[in-house]
C-alpha cells in the first residue's frame, strides 16, 4: 500500500478542495493511502461531510499553521505545524511522498532542511508540465521558481533529471532537451548559458538539441526545457497569464451580440478543447526535483481539480520507483 501525506493547511481555499479530490482519486486507485496532516476538528468534519472512506486515510494532528504569507524561518519557529510534520513523516520514511499548497518558501525549506537532497546536488528544482500545440502533449520545464540563481552545473542536473523522468514515467525513451535563451545561436545569452550549452552538448546523459527561444516553448520543438528559477517563474506566470486573459478575450468577442453567439454554439466543442488544453489546472503542480524522496507543490489556490491531478503526480512518480532511477542516473559516470 502506498502511503502520500497532505499539508492540508495554509492553503487559499480550505480542506475541501483536496477532500473533494481524495474522494475522486480513491475511487479509481486502490493501492494507495493518506496521512492527513493538519487541524484534526477541521479535517475530520470536511472527511465525514464528504463520506471519505475512513480505511482510506488517517489524521496526523498539529496546533499549529504556516501562512501563505510567512516565509523559510516559520519551519524552525513552528515546528508543530503541518507542513513541517508532514515533511517529517516523508524523512522519516513514514510515507511515500509529501504534497503541500502552502507557503513556496517555507515549503522549500521544509524540503531542505527535513528531507533533503540527492548527494551532489546543491539546487532542487521545480518542474511543471507546460501544454504545448500538440493534443495531450506537454514538455517539462525546470527551474521555475525553486532558485533565484543557477550555474551551468545547476541546468546540467536539471536536465539529467528531467530526462529521467521522461523516460520512466513518460515512456519517452529519447526526450529531447532545450536551453531557454534569448537566440538559437550557442553564442547567445550570459556566461552560464554559454558554459551550460557546451555541458550539456558534451554530456551523454541527455538528448541536448541546443538553445530554444521563449516564443517556442509550446511549439512541441522540445520534450524539457532547463532555465534558471528566476527566468523560468517569470516565464511560467507569463505563459498562466496569456492562456488566461487569451481565453478570456475569445469569450467577451464571441459573446459581443446575439449572432456571434448563435455562431459561436457551432464551435462550442471546439472552444471547450482548446480551453481543457490550456487549463493550468490540469497539470496545477510541481515536482521538487534533487530530493531523497517524493515532494511536490501545488498552487495555494488549487481547487479540486487541480488536487486530482496533484495526487496523479505524486501516485506516478511513486509506483515508478522515480527517485531511486534518477538516484542511480546521476550519480552514474558519463
Amino acid at each position: 500500500m502506498r502511503t502520500i501525506a497532505i499539508d492540508m493547511m495554509g492553503t487559499d481555499l480550505g480542506v475541501s478542495p483536496i477532500i473533494g479530490a481524495l474522494k475522486v482519486f480513491i475511487k479509481k486507485y486502490q493501492d494507495v493511502k493518506f496521512i492527513l496532516v493538519g487541524n484534526e476538528r477541521e479535517i475530520q468534519t470536511a472527511a465525514v461531510k464528504a463520506k471519505l472512506d475512513p480505511a482510506r486515510y488517517e489524521i496526523v494532528a498539529t496546533t499549529e499553521v504556516i501562512l501563505m504569507t510567512e516565509g523559510l524561518m516559520e519551519v524552525r519557529r513552528k515546528p508543530d505545524s503541518s507542513m513541517v510534520r508532514a515533511a517529517e513523516l516523508l524523512r522519516d520514511q513514514k510515507v511515500d511522498a509529501f504534497i503541500s499548497g502552502g507557503s513556496t518558501a517555507a515549503f522549500l525549506a521544509a524540503c531542505h532542511f527535513i528531507v533533503g537532497e540527492i548527494p551532489g546536488i546543491s539546487r532542487p528544482a521545480f518542474m511543471p508540465f507546460i501544454p504545448t500545440i500538440k493534443k495531450g502533449k506537454v514538455v517539462l520545464m525546470l527551474d521555475v521558481g525553486a532558485n533565484l540563481e543557477n550555474d551551468a552545473q545547476d541546468l546540467v542536473n536539471f536536465a539529467i533529471m528531467a530526462s529521467v523522468y521522461a523516460q520512466t514515467i513518460m515512456n519517452n525513451p529519447t526526450p529531447t532537451v532545450g536551453l531557454l535563451n534569448i537566440g538559437e545561436e550557442s553564442s547567445k545569452g550570459k556566461d552560464y548559458h554559454k558554459e551550460a550549452h557546451k555541458l550539456l552538448t558534451a554530456n551523454s546523459k541527455v538528448n541536448f538539441t541546443g538553445n530554444i527561444e521563449p516564443r517556442d516553448i509550446t511549439s512541441n520543438l522540445v520534450d524539457i526545457i532547463v532555465t534558471d528559477g528566476f527566468t523560468g517563474n517569470i516565464t511560467l506566470k507569463a505563459l498562466e497569464g496569456m492562456a488566461k486573459n487569451l481565453m478570456g478575450i475569445i469569450k467577451h468577442e464571441l459573446t459581443k451580440n446575439i449572432f456571434r453567439k448563435l455562431k459561436a454554439l457551432t464551435l462550442r466543442k471546439a472552444f471547450r478543447g482548446v480551453r481543457e488544453t490550456f487549463d493550468y489546472r490540469n497539470n496545477a503542480s510541481a515536482l521538487v526535483l534533487g530530493l531523497k524522496a517524493i515532494a511536490i507543490k501545488t498552487h495555494g489556490s488549487s481547487d479540486e481539480k487541480s488536487w486530482i491531478s496533484t495526487l496523479t503526480m505524486a501516485y506516478m512518480a511513486i509506483v515508478n520507483d522515480f527517485v531511486q532511477k534518477m538516484t542511480v542516473k546521476l550519480l552514474k559516470e558519463d
